[in-house]
């Protein structure tokens, strides 16, 4: 990795370790709800008892948390060891002891064996790494076949996504730090990108969830406004 992006890496990782001490607090607003609303949406219909999850980069561990509470057993990972140290904090009910966190440098290196996971769940990271593919290259790696990869991105083509990204700029040269997450999001993709990148990492797409957004529902769920898109794929 070249010192500009490993700079980069370490920086978006310090981001938000800076947030983690309310970071959980923040799936009780609506646009960090819907992760859960879609999350739920993506696996209906789909037997979650005794399989095993990756949630990669999973914060404080709310989604993490939602998995176990389904009968998956989840390792959680994150580079930023403040995320990793309250999600261990957090209680988790009855479901505890299907629950590990861990700390690591990346998610493009995970030390699991080939084909170990039923699924893996990452969740508005890969714009924040500084090689996504090589980490859809890792995932493919440790799922298992016909494993599920859920994975979130933001929508290069949404309208909102391209106002935040505006709204950034403007308070850039007003001094102000206006959608701060900005200074570190540094990919989106429109549906066929993506699903270019997940064919190259051997995954198929199976489906696509718009999401996110303050807009009425409909409008949040539809591809051109809708600032994130959550890809279900499969290994085969």
């Amino acid at each position: 990795m070249s010192a500009t992006r490993a700079g980069f890496a370490s920086d978006a990782v310090a981001y938000h370790a800076s947030l983690a001490h309310d970071w959980d607090r923040r799936y009780q607003q609506r646009s960090f709800h819907a992760r859960r609303e879609v999350l739920a949406k993506c696996l209906h219909g789909w037997d979650l008892g005794g399989t095993l999850w990756l949630d990669a980069g999973c914060g404080t561990g709310a989604l993490a948390r939602w998995l176990a509470s389904r009968g998956c057993s989840v390792l959680g990972v994150d580079a930023a060891s403040e995320m990793v140290t309250a999600a261990r904090a957090t209680p988790a009910q009855d479901y505890s002891d299907r629950l590990s966190f861990v700390r690591v440098q990346t998610i493009a290196r995970l030390a699991l064996d080939d084909c170990s996971l039923d699924g893996v769940l990452c969740s508005s990271v890969l714009e924040y790494v500084p090689d996504p593919n090589a980490c859809l290259v890792e995932f493919a790696r440790v799922l298992k076949a016909g494993g599920l990869l859920l994975v979130s991105v933001p929508n290069r083509n949404s309208v909102v996504r391209r106002m935040q990204l505006a709204c950034h700029r403007l308070g850039g040269l007003a001094g102000q730090s206006w959608c701060k997450f900005l200074d570190y999001s540094r990919h989106q993709y429109s549906r066929r990108e993506f699903e270019r990148l997940l064919l190259g990492a051997g995954l198929s797409s199976h489906k696509l969830v718009p999401f996110g957004g303050p807009l009425p529902g409909l409008a949040q769920r539809s591809q051109p406004w809708a600032p994130l898109l959550m890809f279900v794929a499969r290994k085969p």
